[in-house]
Parts: structure tokens; sequence; C-alpha cells
């Protein structure tokens, strides 16, 4: 797997911050439930919006000497859903304008949703490392137990 362009990295990382801040800014009170990401492959554009799809941040990749490859709009893709797993590990996706369950989505220029790239919610169990080969053993010795 090819490795993260680190100047896209730092960028998507402050532009989701960013628009965070602006809703929270310019909706008192209100509540968001998903931030939608479009990428304007013609025009390096990064375009993040609200709920309501209202713009909350733009950045041009161009203006940032940020290089991409041929295929940017996958580049993008791998990069904000690395950066977006990170920004939850931070925390950043706690705060209480912030309705759970919660997604970051990539849309395109229509505003459908191509890319589910993160979802958030409160009730959702997260079972990391071996987890399910220590219920397995559990259940063999279980099973084998009944059947002696």
């Amino acid at each position: 797997m090819k490795a993260i362009n680190k100047s896209l990295e730092s960028e998507l990382k402050v532009a989701v911050v960013k628009s965070l801040e602006n809703y929270q800014l310019a909706d008192a009170g209100g509540s968001l439930s998903d931030l939608y990401i479009y990428y304007d492959v013609e025009n390096q554009m990064l375009n993040f919006f609200d709920d309501t799809e209202n713009p909350l941040y733009s950045v041009n990749l161009t203006d940032k000497n940020i290089l991409l490859d041929d295929d940017s709009l996958k580049e993008v893709r791998f990069a904000a859903k690395f950066v977006l797993k990170e920004l939850e590990k931070e925390h950043v996706f706690e705060k209480k304008f912030i309705c759970k369950p919660f997604s970051v989505n990539l849309i395109d220029a229509d505003f459908i949703v191509t890319d589910e790239l993160i979802f958030i919610d409160d009730d959702t169990l997260k079972l990391e490392g071996d987890f399910w080969g220590h219920v397995e053993k559990e259940l063999n010795t279980f099973l084998k137990g009944l059947i002696q």
C-alpha cells in the first residue's frame, strides 16, 4: 500500500477541525450528524459541508503546493480515512454539538454520497485484537464439555 502524502494528511486534519469550529460558530445550539467532503478533482479543491449542505470550509490543494498523483480522488479518500481515524482517537468528534451516530462522507458534485469515510456511534462496541479467536476457543471448550 502506498504511503500517505504527509502534506495532504496535514491539510485534511486542519480542514476537518476548522470545519467543525466553523459549524460551532455559525450554528449556535444546533447539532451536526454528518460532515460532507467534496473533492473537486479538476481544481484540486476540498470543500466541506454540514448536514444541511451549508459550506463550512474550503482548501485549494494546488495553492498549498500539495502534489497528488494521477488518481487523486483515491489518494484523497485513503488519506481522509486515515486522518479521520486519527482524529477519532484524539476525541475530536466528542463535542456537544456532534450528534451520534455521526459520519463523514465523501460526496460527488451532485451531493450524492460516494463513500462513507467514518461512522461513529456511541452504541457501537469496538472489538480489537484477537477477541473472536478467544470467543471461539471458549465456545469450543464449552461444546466439548457438553458432548462428553
